[in-house]
């Protein structure tokens, strides 16, 4: 029964500042002192939760259209252009004529390192990451090497063929026409690339390396494109803060209207940015819903063709024509996505949440301290005498 009696007043007074509890008669400066301190208070946490959840989400918009989904975008051109290099190089020396490699070889050689570069120079890698890269490119060099001199001994078929195998051993994990994996091939039987999607190893060739970079960056993406915990949090608190703010500002102002028969416009118009929240809630559920359609482009679409790049040089026609094509459709997608979001319009309101709640609560203190010492009357000495 003790506890019980301890725990009713603070109950008590708990509902009393969070203006839960009616107001009794004769207790107008203690309601006006205690509205002096919970309103602006409710009103920069709630202001200041939202301020914090909403750049979160925001920023996490911006990472994925301007550098997590570029840098893939990026990875997968070089992939592409690595294996349509391989196969003009496959076309070119070990056809029956000895002819050189000509200009598509190197374009596309050129065309890889410079959209390894470009991803290289994104801020969407990691120290990691970027290290991993660099790997990479230096393989791409050494790779070029082994067909240059290749190139450079094709009249003698045996040195042509193994400087070929150790380039394709770079390249990727190779099979034989029997379907043997880390073969260079026997008399007759051309080596490959084996099927990634059905074989799990350690990153050691370029599109080992490639498909890592890939994978991790998939991973730094679904993790932007979630709500995350943070923000879930805050959210959540910034929701019960505005909930109690509303509730309290419009019991001020019906307390304010009834007892002293005011109209107070300071508070009233501290109300107007509560009726912008919804369309602030409304912009962020837009905005990760084009988070999430980039997401789904890049673990479905996106890796699809890159994992698929191996097997096209089985239909050389077709699948030089249709890679390209379809990265650069699957980028018109992202940043389609990500511009019917609005997401840098949304974006630019983060900086003002925040001050605006600030300036809400000083008005609300000034009006709430300016009405307290309004009908607050302190005695002076000589009422006493």
């Amino acid at each position: 029964m003790r506890g019980t009696g301890r725990v009713t007043p603070a109950l008590g007074a708990l509902r009393r500042l969070l203006c839960l509890a009616p107001v009794p008669a004769g207790q107008s400066p203690a309601f006006l002192r205690d509205r002096l301190i919970v309103l602006p208070l409710l009103t920069v946490i709630a202001f200041g939760s939202l301020s914090l959840a909403y750049g979160d989400v925001h920023g996490d918009s911006s990472r994925i259209a301007d550098r997590t989904g570029p840098a893939l975008v990026e990875l997968t051109r070089a992939e592409v252009a690595l294996d349509q290099a391989q196969k003009e190089a496959d076309s070119v020396l070990q056809g029956p004529e000895l002819i050189g490699l000509g200009q598509t070889y190197p374009t596309l050689i050129t065309r890889a390192t410079q959209n390894l570069n470009e991803a290289a120079q994104s801020p969407a890698l990691s120290a990691a990451q970027r290290q991993g890269l660099q790997v990479v490119s230096g393989l791409v060099v050494d790779y070029n090497g082994y067909i240059g001199t290749a190139d450079r001994n094709r009249d003698d078929p045996t040195l042509k063929k193994a400087y070929l195998s150790y380039a394709l051993s770079m390249l990727c994990e190779t099979t034989d026409g029997t379907g043997s994996t880390g073969s260079t091939g026997g008399a007759g039987t051309p080596a490959g690339c084996a099927d990634r999607t059905v074989r799990g190893y350690e990153a050691t060739t370029i599109q080992d390396r490639i498909g890592s970079l890939e994978r991790s960056l998939r991973a730094d993406l679904d993790h932007e494109a979630g709500w995350g915990t943070g923000p879930v949090i805050l959210a959540a608190v910034a929701c019960a803060a505005y909930a109690l703010l509303a509730v309290g500002l419009f019991r001020t102002l019906t307390f304010l209207k009834a007892r002293f028969r005011l109209l107070s416009l300071p508070l009233a118009a501290t109300v107007l940015p509560l009726l912008a929240v919804p369309v602030l809630v409304l912009g962020t559920v837009q905005v990760q819903h084009g988070q999430a359609a980039v997401r789904r482009i890049a673990d479905g679409e996106l890796a699809r063709v890159s994992s698929a790049a191996p097997a096209v040089q089985l239909s050389r026609t077709a699948g030089t024509a249709a890679a390209p094509g379809s990265i650069d459709e699957l980028q018109q997608r992202i940043a389609g996505a990500m511009r019917r979001a609005h997401c840098a319009g949304w974006a630019a309101v983060t900086g003002f949440i925040l001050p605006a709640g600030l300036l809400g609560a000083a008005v609300t203190g000034w009006a709430l301290l300016a009405y307290r010492r309004d009908y607050v009357r302190v005695p002076r000495r000589e009422d006493f005498q």
